[in-house]
């Protein structure tokens, strides 16, 4: 009889472990899912020249893209066209909320979708600055070089950053 007490005390505890944790996962879903709303469902499309600007953050303006015949005889990929893009950065009042980041940070070699719908890559290819974090009031020029399997433009940089209020901003920067 004890063990059959002790098996259904057991059960009952393993039960209700197994409905908090169930709780506790759907609350965070539903955090997420209202971190999204507060998301702009809407991606600004800029071109190169144009300045992104989210007000108190930051400044972001593509200001050059040049194929490059540079090729990385190391590298493991192997794109029909290979870009140089240049890129500038202003904080104008960005400070990380979590006080992991020294500064802003930006790297346009995350998401970049080629002339055919297919997603580009980061490339190892000679670039004269690299990006930094920049304290609030210092500008940062960097350059980047991206692959494409598919040579050719429209070129698409959707570039995605928490504000110091971490909301989640989203522009993409279309590369004509």
């Amino acid at each position: 009889m004890k063990r059959v007490i002790t098996l259904f005390l057991c059960l009952a505890f393993a039960l209700s472990a197994l409905t908090a944790c169930s709780v506790s996962v759907n609350t965070t879903n539903s955090d997420s899912d209202s971190a999204d709303t507060a998301e702009s469902s809407d991606s600004a499309e800029f071109k190169v020249g144009e300045t992104w600007t989210v007000d108190g953050q930051w400044e972001l303006t593509v200001t050059g893209f040049e194929e490059t015949e540079e090729r990385n005889e190391y590298a493991e990929k192997k794109p029909a066209a290979v870009y140089l893009v240049s890129f500038n950065y202003k904080n104008i009042g960005y400070v990380d909320a979590d006080g992991i980041m020294d500064g802003l940070y930006f790297m346009l070699d995350d998401t970049i979708v080629d002339c055919a719908g297919e997603m580009g890559y980061s490339y190892p290819g000679n670039v004269d600055s690299y990006p930094e974090e920049t304290p609030v009031g210092a500008t940062c020029k960097a350059q980047v070089c991206i692959g494409v399997d598919n040579a050719g433009t429209p070129i698409k940089l959707i570039v995605s950053n928490y504000d110091g209020n971490d909301n989640k901003q989203k522009a993409t920067f279309i590369i004509e």
